[in-house]
């Protein structure tokens, strides 16, 4: 749990550094979106997008 903790502090750290404003997101909603690399650097989480020529 702390582990978890400390990431998002991380990642709300980086983000108010390079201006990107996350202060209406939930914890759940930033680690959806944002994570550490290896390097420390912030990186966003890819996305799955749905396709929608495959539901038909």
């Amino acid at each position: 749990m702390q582990h978890t903790e400390k990431k998002i502090k991380l990642i709300r750290d980086k983000l108010s550094r390079i201006g990107i404003g996350e202060k209406d997101l939930d914890d759940a909603a930033i680690l959806a979106a944002y994570n550490i690399n290896n390097f420390g650097n912030l990186c966003s989480v890819p996305r799955i997008s749905k396709n929608p020529l495959g539901s038909h």
